[in-house]
């Protein structure tokens, strides 16, 4: 369906672009709070939970998972898949370990382990819990076509004809974003030249809710603890290296995947057949424009090695909804300004803290780092629960 009804047009309406996750996630705040909202995003289905795990999963903060219960999100999930990480392990290339446990801030968890699908399916269910069936129609798909802010709202043209006028557009369309595009707003960043391989294992040996990351000359290995002794990995390798990875057959790979993880949990079997996805680091040079907003990986992309990717978007929309709150125009260009404020210290942080991690274990002194510094950094207390409450965020 293309064309927006006109009982489903209202020119108070924030307008959300974005069917990905981080839309989805604002499309349903706006509704819990009670703002009227449009939401425009492709008629796609979120596939049933596989027998097993999906390939695909996020690290999800202690925080946004409050959050996210607070919206309804937690009533939907099941949460008999959702792993629990109580401790990390990093090592670097010469058998340096830095260990982090929840235990060390006083907290039950340091992250959920929940599959892509498993967060899709119970954000949609609470959407339609909140009347989103009724208040926001069904699907838009068409796409904008061009934008035109004012001083009293935005004109959004549709590629159908339809027309809107909105006191804001959030753009959360991802990374090749075309609002942001429409908006003038460039981009900073490159391409790793990596790719993250990911699929899943079922282990010898229970991990115990402990999440493992080794540092190899470049190389990041991730174990994520999924339940009943299963793991997701995440390696970013090289793209020569992703695609043989993606070749082998499943001996080989679980062979390779357990080498490169010290046989941490004994032996391991392939449950998933491994994807990739191309790894870059990107960032907006403005968060807002003339009554618009990015979030998500329109506004930014990471390196996933700190898990921070899904868990910055969703802090983008709990700052832009903080920012807007009972405003009579959520598009005031003061009230985006806020916003935006509030955004850059964080997005920067997490940039600078995973392309600098990544870089510098490719370096030189990453021998050093992966043995003496990673050695001498665990016996440093304040550091390390500095680096925990960063991951609890």
């Amino acid at each position: 369906m293309n064309n927006i009804p006109p009982e489903h047009r209202d020119d108070t309406a924030t307008v959300v672009a974005g069917g990905g996750l981080v839309g989805a996630t604002t499309a349903l705040a706006l509704l819990q709070r009670g703002s009227p909202v449009q939401w425009l995003r492709p008629a796609l289905s979120t596939p049933a939970l596989p027998d097993g795990y999906a390939a695909r999963v996020y690290a999800l903060s202690p925080d946004n998972l409050a959050w996210l219960e607070t919206l309804g999100v937690g009533t939907h999930l099941q949460h008999g898949r959702i792993g629990s990480v109580q401790a990390m392990e990093i090592r670097g290339p010469q058998g340096g370990l830095l260990e982090l446990s929840a235990r060390q801030t006083g907290v039950p968890q340091m992250a959920v382990i929940v599959e892509s699908d498993n967060l899709q399916l119970a954000v949609d269910a609470a959407i339609a819990a909140a009347g989103g069936d009724d208040r926001l129609g069904a699907a838009v798909s068409a796409q904008i076509t061009a934008i035109d802010a004012g001083d009293s709202g935005m004109a959004v043209s549709l590629d159908d004809g339809v027309r809107l006028n909105t006191p804001l557009l959030v753009a959360a369309d991802g990374a090749n974003s075309p609002l942001r595009a429409l908006a003038g707003i460039d981009t900073v960043g490159d391409s790793y030249h990596h790719r993250a391989v990911v699929a899943n294992f079922e282990c010898e040996r229970p991990h115990r809710g402990i999440a493992c990351q080794w540092f190899n000359h470049g190389e990041v290995l991730a174990w994520l603890p999924l339940p009943d002794r299963h793991i997701s990995m995440v390696w970013s390798v090289p793209d020569s290296r992703a695609e043989t990875l993606l070749g082998l057959d499943d001996a080989a790979l679980v062979a390779m995947v357990g080498a490169a993880g010290d046989h941490r949990w004994g032996d391991l079997r392939l449950v998933s057949r491994p994807h990739s996805f191309a790894l870059r680091r990107q960032r907006a040079q403005r968060l807002v424009g003339p009554r618009l907003a990015l979030v998500g990986d329109a506004a930014h992309v990471v390196h996933p090695l700190a898990g921070q990717g899904l868990n910055l978007g969703l802090r983008d929309v709990r700052e832009l909804l903080a920012a807007t709150r009972s405003a009579r125009d959520p598009g005031e260009a003061r009230l985006l300004n806020r916003y935006q404020a509030l955004r850059q210290h964080d997005v920067r942080a997490i940039e600078c803290l995973t392309d600098g991690l990544f870089r510098l274990f490719k370096s030189p002194l990453a021998g050093y780092l992966g043995g003496q510094g990673l050695s001498l950094l665990n016996h440093v207390s304040p550091i390390k629960s500095q680096l925990v409450k960063l991951a609890l965020r």
